[in-house]
Parts: structure tokens; sequence; C-alpha cells
């Protein structure tokens, strides 16, 4: 892979805010700052974050057949859903019953803690992994 130099002028702010930083020692020199911030984009946009990608497919087809489970990824999915089948409206009051404190209702609102969204999070990935393999 070859190196191509492209040639780029800068508004005058952003060079000043660049040598600053070089003053400081953060960077080397201009190029050296403009490399990093080149690598650290196209990682960003080059690849998407895999947790992303599969929230995305398991949303699009997934096989959803555990209640409690489909009722904690739709409401990591859309938080501010809050009507519920019947189906749901049980599965949630067993989950506000739950010892790891899965949900809690603030007011109307059912909303997950940050062990329901580690748990959701988890049956998504799990469903995304379970449909890479078939």
């Amino acid at each position: 892979m070859g190196t191509e130099i492209i040639p780029t002028k800068f508004p005058e702010q952003d060079v000043k805010e660049m040598d600053a930083l070089v003053k400081k020692g953060v960077f080397i020199s201009r190029s050296d700052l403009i490399r990093d911030a080149a690598r650290e984009k196209m990682r960003e946009v080059g690849a998407p974050n895999e947790f992303e990608r599969a929230v995305k497919v398991m949303a699009a087809k997934g096989d959803f057949s555990s209640l409690e489970g489909r009722t904690l990824a739709s409401l990591f999915l859309n938080p501010e859903k809050q009507r519920f089948s019947p189906a749901e409206k049980k599965a949630i009051a067993k989950l506000l019953r739950h010892p790891f404190k899965i949900l809690k209702k603030i007011k109307t609102r059912v909303e997950l803690t940050d062990n329901g969204q580690k748990i959701a999070r988890g049956y998504l990935k799990g469903l995304a992994f379970a449909q890479t393999l078939a």
C-alpha cells in the first residue's frame, strides 16, 4: 500500500490550534496530528461497532422466543415505548420483582436499570451469535 499526498488548505484558526497542540508536546508535528486524526476517523467510519451491527440484525430478523428477553430487548431498543401487551405486562411484573433489579418503575414508566441494560445487551448479543451459527 503506497502513500498518497493530498494537498489541503486548512483554515487559519485550525492551523493555530494545531500549532498550540504541537507546542504543548501533545503531537510531534502538524502532519503527526493530521495522520492520527485521519486514522481515528477511518476506524470510526470503517469498522462499525460489532454490537450495534448485531442489534440491527436481530431487530430486523431475530428469533425472539423468550417473552422476558423480548420485553427487555424491546425496552432496550425503544425505551420510549410504554404500551405493552397483557403478556408483556406479566413479564414486566416478574422482572420488577427480580432480585437482580432489572427494571425500575418511575411513576407510570418502566425503565431498564444498568443491570437490565447489560442483560438486554447480552440477550441481543447471544441471539446475534446464534444467528451467525444458523
